[in-house]
């Protein structure tokens, strides 16, 4: 167990409660087919309330990226972040990335994994394609709806 001081007080915490709500969110956050606008987690006496943005919102302030339309063509199509934290190519430190330039994906396939208040939500693909960039590097911070790789169509 740990103390946390939360309002003055000093309440004890569970790890072991800790992370069964963590994989528990994780594995809620995992199953929805876009991120929630709020979720709030209480474990006893500590709460957490996240709040993402909408996607217009997230549209309208993501940067530009090698994913943006040309002047003169359509846009690629990319595979995003569906949520804000930081972004991971592989399982862990060391391992090889789910996915690399030249691999061929397909829908439900995890790509990555996105670190959220301690929180490892897998990344997955939402359409078959070919990986044909990777867009963010490993450990960099995203926002929702920020392109991660860009895909061409499968020959």
């Amino acid at each position: 167990m740990t103390a946390e001081a939360t309002n003055g007080r000093v309440a004890a915490v569970n790890e072991g409660e800790l992370d069964q709500v963590r994989r528990q969110a994780v594995e809620l956050l995992s199953a929805l087919d876009r991120p929630p606008r709020t979720l709030r987690i209480r474990a006893g006496s500590i709460t957490v309330d996240l709040t993402w943005p909408e996607p217009a919102e997230a549209a309208a302030t993501a940067p530009t990226t090698a994913a943006t339309p040309a002047a003169d063509g359509p846009a690629a199509p990319c595979l995003t972040s569906p949520v804000v934290g930081v972004f991971y190519h592989a399982r862990e430190p060391g391992a090889e990335p789910f996915v690399t330039v030249g691999s061929v994906v397909r829908p439900g396939q995890q790509i990555g994994i996105v670190e959220a208040m301690k929180l490892m939500i897998p990344v997955e693909a939402d359409r078959s394609g070919r990986i044909a960039a990777v867009l963010k590097g490993n450990g960099e911070p995203v926002e929702y709806g920020e392109p991660l790789f860009s895909l061409e169509a499968e020959e």
